[in-house]
């Protein structure tokens, strides 16, 4: 303790050698700068414990069960992340925190559309960064929660449709994603319309026909998939838009 006190006043006089260019400047700048090393002497240390965090957190998870309508996304997800650090292999959490994550991003997307339409440029572009960065964490959250367990099915999904609305794309990842999700749950025809577009896109179309025809034979012939999948296939150039 002693050695580190020597080592912030020396770093002290010789920042306020450096800074200051009067000798009454200097001194002030150096009594300042010894106040607050003594003041740390007697107040903190270096393996000063974390209790106030401790406590903010102990009152945050008692709100997120007792009244969770009044706590924010960003406390419960350090609600969630402090449980994360107790069991570090379980993917649950991570699961939790990824959806907590695209929720915010799809709040900040609404709230940068607003604002846009009110006018405000500055603060729609903030919303704008706050979405980008919410969907980051969430897609490395999702990520860390299938190296626990690949075989989430559910998981997968969410991370395919978090790439896809992330980048309005289908890329090989994307796909490869969707193909695993579909063949675990055939009956959820989005998953398979997604993958046959990806792999149209990758040139295989005659994998991804293949594809859409076996949906096409069980999809309801009134149902909303094939409504969906015809406004994929305009959005994505292979049917030409229609004609109004």
């Amino acid at each position: 303790m002693i050695w580190i006190a020597l080592v912030a006043v020396v770093f002290v006089a010789g920042g306020s050698w450096l800074v200051a260019k009067t000798v009454q400047t200097r001194v002030i700048v150096f009594a300042l700068g010894v106040a607050s090393v003594a003041t740390y002497w007697f107040v903190g240390h270096p393996d000063m414990s974390d209790h106030p965090l401790d406590a903010r957190l102990a009152a945050a998870e008692k709100l997120v069960r007792t009244e969770p309508d009044k706590v924010d996304t960003r406390t419960a997800i350090a609600v969630v992340e402090s449980k994360i650090r107790e069991r570090p292999e379980d993917p649950t959490g991570y699961v939790i925190v990824g959806r907590m994550y695209e929720s915010m991003a799809q709040n900040a997307q609404m709230q940068g559309a607003q604002l846009m339409q009110a006018g405000d440029q500055t603060g729609a572009s903030k919303q704008a960064g706050i979405m980008q960065d919410s969907l980051q964490k969430a897609e490395d959250a999702f990520r860390d929660a299938l190296r626990r367990d690949g075989s989430n099915v559910e998981v997968i999904s969410d991370l395919a449709d978090l790439r896809f609305k992330s980048t309005g794309d289908v890329d090989p990842e994307t796909t490869q994603l969707y193909q695993i999700a579909f063949k675990a749950q055939p009956e959820h025809f989005r998953l398979g319309y997604l993958a046959g577009i990806g792999l149209w896109k990758e040139g295989k179309k005659d994998e991804a026909q293949a594809l859409w025809d076996d949906i096409e034979k069980r999809a309801p012939a009134g149902g909303p998939e094939r409504q969906m999948f015809a406004a994929l296939r305009q959005m994505f150039g292979i049917d030409p838009p229609t004609t109004p």
